[in-house]
C-alpha cells in the first residue's frame, strides 16, 4: 500500500519512532505498523488526517499525489538533508523537539548560497526564524 509507504517515509524524516508518531497523531502503536506494513484496511479519511497532521504533510503526500500547480516554474522540493536531520535529532535529545509544522518550515528553506548542510547552519537558521517570529 502506497500510503503506508509514505507513512514510513515521512516518519522516518522527521525521525520520529512509531510510539512518536502514535503519541503526535493521537492512534495506537498497532494501527500505525499495520499501516506502514499494508496489513491495515484503507485508513479513513479523519484518521489520515491526523497522520498527516502529525508529520506536517498533506493527506496528498501520504498518497503519493502531492498537488503541483500547472503554472509552476520552479518549485523548491522539501528536503531533509543530513545536516537538518541531526539538528532535528539534538533539539530531541536536549528535551526540546521541533514540531512537525517547524521541520516542514525547515524542509523548504532555501538561501541565496543553497540550502543550509550542517547541524550548526541549521540551529542558526532556526535561531533566526524563531527570533523573527517572537517579535
Amino acid at each position: 500500500m502506497e500510503i503506508g509507504k509514505n507513512v514510513k517515509k515521512y516518519r522516518e524524516l522527521r525521525d520520529y519512532t512509531l510510539p512518536d508518531l502514535a503519541t503526535r497523531a493521537g492512534v495506537s502503536k498497532a494501527f500505525l505498523w499495520e499501516i506502514e506494513t499494508g496489513n491495515s484496511k484503507r485508513p479513513g479519511a479523519e484518521l489520515l488526517y491526523k497522520i498527516a497532521e502529525a508529520l506536517g504533510v498533506t493527506i496528498a503526500h501520504l498518497m503519493g499525489k502531492g498537488a503541483v500547480a500547472d503554472d509552476a516554474k520552479e518549485m523548491i522540493e522539501p528536503e531533509i538533508n543530513d545536516g537538518l536531520r541531526a539538528f532535528i535529532k539534538e533539539r530531541k535529545r536536549l528535551g526540546q523537539p521541533l514540531e512537525p509544522e517547524e521541520i516542514q518550515s525547515l524542509s523548504f528553506v532555501q538561501l541565496k548560497g543553497g540550502r543550509p548542510q550542517s547541524k550548526g547552519q541549521w540551529s542558526v537558521v532556526y535561531g533566526m526564524l524563531r527570533e523573527i517570529i517572537t517579535e
